[in-house]
């Protein structure tokens, strides 16, 4: 089984905000950060570019988005194309960030992280944070850890190389040397959210593959309803002594 499945059907449908929550909650989390005209901000996983887009308009940021799948990438400069706005899109793999040390000062991870090798990904995030920076994810989260064939059901369905829970996020972020984390509870945002649903962008690519890809997510929504989950992390990367 083609381990990207999950992600080409992201891009073919070119999904917007393909996360939970969906754009109410992207508002809602960028109201938490300090992100002021100028702020150098990096989009981690843009996908089509709407949350970069919405960070120009809207806060006038020094955004860059990347991804690494070249279909989002395309789609997001067509974005920011129509939009004329002076945001940066990259091809570009969250495990080697193709930037200097010490470089923005917010970065945003919407239900990304979890697709990568987070031993890589993570430490790179600090990275590239300025002292002071903020990083904001939303990522995929078990409530409580599961027996190895769900895992392996769920790890094949979603492409991902492991399922984390809420300490174990915790444990990767601060591993990776983010001192300050805080989790932000879900709860706080059902009243802006709701049952907020992505974009589906429905078009005549729809083919059988894609079909599977969807029919298999519904179905692994529904089995793990109880299991399968999100948290929001808030992290700093402390100023240098």
């Amino acid at each position: 089984m083609n381990k990207h499945r999950y992600i080409d059907f992201l891009a073919k449908l070119a999904v917007d905000n393909a996360h939970p929550g969906g754009h109410q909650l992207t508002k809602a989390i960028i109201e938490r950060l300090p992100i002021k005209k100028g702020c150098g901000v990096l989009d981690v996983g843009c996908g089509t570019g709407a949350t970069a887009v919405f960070l120009s308009e809207q806060l006038e940021a020094d955004v860059t988005g990347i991804d690494l799948h070249p279909r989002m990438v395309e789609r997001a400069k067509e974005r920011v194309k129509a939009c004329d706005k002076p945001v940066k899109i990259i091809q570009a793999s969250a495990e080697q960030l193709p930037f200097q040390t010490d470089t923005f000062d917010c970065l945003l991870s919407e239900s990304v992280t979890a697709f990568t090798d987070v031993e890589r990904s993570v430490p790179e995030y600090f990275r590239v944070l300025r002292p002071g920076g903020h990083l904001m994810a939303i990522e995929m989260t078990i409530e409580h850890p599961i027996d190895e064939r769900d895992q392996q059901l769920i790890q094949s369905v979603y492409g991902v190389n492991g399922l984390n829970t809420e300490e174990n996020w915790l444990e990767i972020w601060k591993r990776a040397g983010f001192a300050q984390v805080t989790v932000l509870p879900v709860s706080q945002f059902r009243n802006v959210t709701g049952d907020a649903l992505p974009t589906y962008n429905f078009t005549s690519e729809i083919d059988e593959e894609t079909l599977e890809v969807w029919l298999e997510h519904m179905h692994m929504m529904q089995t793990y309803k109880n299991i399968l989950s999100y948290r929001i992390f808030h992290a700093m990367k402390t100023n240098a002594d």
